[in-house]
């Protein structure tokens, strides 16, 4: 009898953990993006009344508030935007360059006063994602520069991976405005703010907050930094990629890292594309 019951519950626990193995990261990590936390926060609000016998303390208060709101704001905005040193500078009237290391001089912005740069230009890229032979994915995406601070970046990234002789898939689609703070002739950098939905069946959309930079390096290698982060139903869908880049004029290689965060997933990917400039 306990001879039977050893062997019923073994069975039992080997069905659990295949039925456990068969889900698959992909499909954990729709399954956490769909679930919404059902965690309610109760507050208790606490009112408390203060009488001024003086109005000049008003007065003095508001204007004191009125000044560090101020100078909060400048600075923030020469933080974020250009600070009033930054006139001046090269960086200031950088322009767009035709595609990057067109010279040995610089990347993706020149110093010039010639017409031997864009108004707008259009970056065209396509990276394989590989795990391991049952994971891979596949990225693409377009990167719109113009007004020679901005640039639109609309992606689109798809996952497959076979669990148990079945195929799984998590699509996801991102636009996110860049400003791209500095740029210099050496180091481009940026960050942005966007939107990223999550397609197959979780259908949610979440804010997208975006930072990076590309390092050229020396003619034709550069080295590419960037992170994006967006909020899903309390769940997190993370991407860092770290890229080195070898310039053939209008177009460059791309290999190195990747990281993607997909709720309670986390897939690590080598990445191998290639790119072109419009």
């Amino acid at each position: 009898m306990y001879k039977n019951l050893l062997i019923f519950s073994v069975c039992i626990v080997m069905l659990s953990f295949q039925g456990f193995s068969q889900n698959g990261k992909l499909n954990n990590a729709k399954e956490s993006l769909k679930t919404t936390s059902s965690t309610t926060n109760s507050s208790s609000s606490k009112r408390s009344s203060k009488s001024s016998s003086n109005d000049d303390d008003s007065f003095f208060g508001s204007l004191i508030a009125e000044l560090f709101i101020k100078l909060f704001s400048y600075t923030a905005y020469g933080v974020a935007i250009e600070s009033p040193f930054e006139y001046d500078s090269s960086m200031h009237s950088a322009e767009i360059a035709n595609y990057p290391y067109e010279t040995k001089d610089y990347g993706n912005f020149i110093y010039t006063d010639s017409t031997n740069y864009k108004i707008i230009r259009l970056d065209i890229y396509n990276r394989f994602l590989l795990e391991n032979k049952d994971l891979f994915g596949n990225n693409l995406g377009l990167d719109f520069r113009f007004l020679k601070r901005f640039s639109l970046n609309a992606d689109f990234t798809s996952f497959s991976e076979n669990v148990s002789g079945k195929r799984d898939n998590f699509t996801m689609y991102s636009a996110i405005l860049k400003y791209h703070r500095i740029r210099t002739q050496r180091f481009d950098a940026w960050f942005g703010l966007g939107a990223t939905h999550v397609a197959n069946s979780v259908n949610e959309t979440g804010f997208t907050f975006g930072v990076g930079g590309e390092w050229f390096i020396k003619k034709p290698i550069s080295l590419l930094f960037s992170h994006q982060t967006t909020s899903i139903n309390a769940e997190r869908v993370n991407n860092t990629k770290l890229l080195l880049k070898y310039h053939i004029k209008h177009y460059r290689i791309s290999t190195g890292y990747e990281h993607y965060r997909l709720g309670v997933s986390k897939i690590n990917t080598f990445s191998l594309g290639i790119e072109v400039s419009f």
